[in-house]
């Protein structure tokens, strides 16, 4: 059982990590995946687990969780940065004077008389001051100290720590002025600043990583706004307006011209077209009449129609994208799984690090300053940042699945993008894939004079649902659904057969038509092997003594295969055409479209041993396909592409969908995978690198060449690491996919 969960207190690795080691502990849980980008939890347990017990376990842990219904919630229920805002406005407001009395102890004229003398009147103020931030962000405090009580420490205990103590020392420092006066006030400085200013600068940065992260969620945002939020439903004879969160299953809406479709359905009557370009991609609209389905948050032409609801919200094409675009911010390879381990161990360390930074100065200093050791370990305290590292790759994933669904790409695995980089082969699918996937009926021969038996014929393909019938029903157009009609059924491999009144009628290859008739006409046998040899698909019609008709069908390669294939060569080394066509015209198809490897005859389930031979070759293998006969290989292959099929994009086996019928959008795929690992290869480099350097600055490595950093200083350097990561990853919206 899957359950979903928002947590308002995720903010790094640290804390995913955390939460992910609390769950795993508890009784019944399978699995859990905590997500620091969509601050979400999925848990996936068995019946025994309440939600109370989950929300119970994670509290301990020091989280808050809530039950939601769906990924959606997590972007609808936006949290306002409003009180953040005014909190830091009023924060900074109090931190200028503060600094300014602080820091004016260096300067000989900067502070008035009557607050240097008692000296303890400037340091009352600087704590009334501090005190006052602190109010404001307490929440720290209380979320630093719950973590580090179970033991859990995070961020937020690095900010806590480095403020409390600079509070508690500066409060030991003013009681020891208040007891001496004659100090002089030059040498009365205190770290009441420093205490102040981290938590300000912190939340400052939080408030920008936040705004970077709902920049970051705007495409989801933006596919929510195409559900409209009202509906004219069918009920009764009368049509009611509702809200479209109660539509169901089976209900019948009202369509208007110029309006969004509300959710996947069957035109049930009229005729119009269709924009799905938001959804899919295709900017071209498409026509829509009895029987064709309607993809939710699609917009309505001209016409009005009537649709009959075929799936549930949950299980709708825009639910499905949503999804996919929120999961694929939490990609699963080696190098995540390091990072992981990494952050949960970094604030711990940082820590250790921070008390034998302090316990080395004072040892080794030969005046003991106390203040500069202080100093020093507060410093290395606040300048660590886990929050970089967790977000270095979600956020940038987030990002990338944003501009991939944006452009009619669905990411259904993220660990795909990692792969890419080392893919060499192609395996093409024909049917759906380069070609069309319609057949046409390119010539017949008709050797029977009868109207009844050719509306026998219709009537047959017009009720089977074998991708080879429509070419045969828009042949026979003309033709009407005969009356003697019984029943019909299937002969997997070979054709289809209908029982009517006067006969039994049979359609398919000729294996089919050799099994059931002994004595065929010669004539008939060679202008179907001549047929066959020029890349037609002869279906013939018949019953065990007679043949009615032969229709030569072709299936046409796509307008821009042959552009495809040209440009994929820059990309592989292998190009293989993988389908279970005959030779012929799987070679009349390759030689079209400019494949020069063709692996033909194969059987659905034989698809996937190509892909593996493939493999054991040393080949990275990519497999493009349509459906369900390619779910074995595009599951083996290293890298699965599958083609939807209209609103179908329930494509498991698949690690990217394509929703338009586009073979550019692999290239898009290639070209924008490696956009994304480039970005996150920044975002990581940035995120050790800037640990690397300035933990031993902050530790006052190279203060013998005066190089040191106040603790108020690291806290800017913290914030700043986070702001970089995010912002380096917004610069993935630059990118542009190549139309063809």
């Amino acid at each position: 059982m899957e359950k979903l969960f928002s947590c308002n207190n995720m903010h790094c690795a640290a804390c995913k990590g955390n939460i992910e080691r609390a769950l795993s502990k508890l009784p019944g849980v399978i699995s859990s995946e905590a997500n620091s980008i969509t601050s979400s939890v999925k848990v996936i347990t068995n019946k025994e687990v309440s939600d109370e017990d989950i929300i119970k376990c994670c509290k301990e842990a020091g989280y808050n969780l809530e039950v939601i219904e769906d990924d959606e919630s997590l972007i609808v229920k936006k949290e306002s940065s409003k009180g953040l805002i005014i909190r830091i406005i009023i924060g900074i407001i109090l931190l200028i004077p503060l600094l300014y009395l602080g820091m004016g102890v260096m300067y000989e004229n900067a502070i008035p008389e009557f607050l240097k003398s008692p000296v303890y009147v400037s340091s009352y103020v600087q704590l009334g001051l501090t005190l006052i931030i602190i109010g404001l962000f307490f929440n720290y405090y209380i979320s630093g100290a719950k973590a580090l009580i179970k033991l859990s420490p995070n961020m937020d205990s690095l900010v806590f720590l480095g403020s409390l103590f600079s509070l508690l020392y500066s409060i030991y420092l003013i009681i020891t002025f208040t007891i001496d006066p004659s100090i002089p006030y030059t040498h009365t400085h205190i770290y009441l600043d420093s205490s102040a200013m981290i938590l300000v600068i912190v939340s400052i940065g939080k408030l920008i990583e936040n705004l970077s992260k709902r920049k970051a969620k705007n495409t989801i945002s933006e596919l929510l706004k195409l559900r409209p939020k009202t509906a004219h439903l069918v009920k009764g004879g009368a049509i009611i307006d509702v809200d479209t969160k109660f539509l169901k299953k089976n209900d019948i809406i009202l369509v208007k011209p110029g309006e969004t479709i509300s959710s996947d359905g069957m035109v049930v009557s009229g005729i119009s077209s269709v924009d799905e370009s938001l959804i899919s991609g295709e900017s071209l609209p498409v026509n829509k009449e009895e029987d064709s389905e309607v993809i939710g948050g699609s917009i309505n032409g001209e016409g009005t129609l009537k649709v009959l609801i075929t799936k549930e919200k949950k299980d709708n094409v825009l639910s499905k994208i949503i999804s996919l675009v929120m999961e694929a911010s939490n990609m699963n390879t080696k190098l995540t799984r390091k990072i992981d381990i990494v952050s949960r161990y970094f604030v711990p360390i940082v820590i250790f690090l921070s008390i034998l930074t302090f316990v080395l100065w004072i040892s080794i200093d030969p005046t003991h300053d106390f203040n500069n050791a202080f100093s020093f370990g507060v410093g290395v305290m606040v300048i660590s940042c886990p929050c970089a590292l967790g977000l270095a790759t979600p956020i940038s994933l987030l990002v990338g699945s944003s501009i991939f669904a944006k452009n009619g790409i669905l990411v259904n695995k993220s660990e795909a993008i990692e792969k890419l980089k080392d893919v060499d082969t192609i395996v093409l699918d024909k049917t759906n894939t380069i070609t069309k996937g319609e057949l046409e009926v390119e010539k017949a021969s008709i050797f029977t004079k009868s109207l009844q038996i050719l509306d026998e014929i219709y009537t047959l393909e017009k009720y089977s649902s074998h991708p080879l019938a429509k070419g045969i029903v828009n042949y026979l157009s003309k033709s009407k659904i005969s009356e003697n009609f019984i029943s019909s059924g299937v002969e997997p491999g070979k054709g289809i057969y209908g029982s009517f009144k006067d006969e039994k009628l049979y359609i398919g290859n000729i294996s089919y038509l050799k099994s059931l008739q002994q004595n065929i006409d010669n004539k008939i046998l060679d202008e179907i092997e001549n047929e066959n040899k020029n890349g037609l698909l002869p279906l013939i019609a018949f019953n065990e003594n007679e043949i009615y008709s032969v229709f030569y069908l072709k299936d046409k390669i796509k307008d821009n295969a042959k552009e495809f294939i040209s440009e994929a060569k820059k990309h592989f080394k292998r190009i293989i055409l993988l389908t279970g066509d005959n030779k012929i015209i799987a070679s009349k198809i390759a030689l079209e479209a400019g494949i020069e490897e063709v692996i033909s005859e194969v059987l659905p389930m034989d698809k996937d041993k190509v892909i593996s031979k493939l493999q054991e070759e040393g080949h990275k293998v990519i497999m493009v396909g349509d459906g369900v006969n390619d779910s074995i290989a595009l599951n083996r292959a290293d890298v699965g592409i599958g083609i939807a099929k209209g609103s179908d994009i329930a494509l498991s086996s698949s690690d990217f969908i394509l929703m338009r019928n586009n073979l550019f959008d692999i290239i898009n795929i290639l070209n924008i995978s490696k956009k994304i690992r480039n970005n996150i290869t920044l975002n990581l480099f940035w995120a050790f690198i800037y640990n690397i350097i300035c933990i031993p600055i902050a530790a006052g490595c190279f203060a013998s060449l005066g190089v040191k950093l106040e603790p108020m200083y690291c806290s800017m350097l913290m914030a700043l690491s986070s702001v970089t990561v995010c912002l380096n990853s917004l610069t993935l919206f630059l990118t542009t996919r190549r139309k063809k």
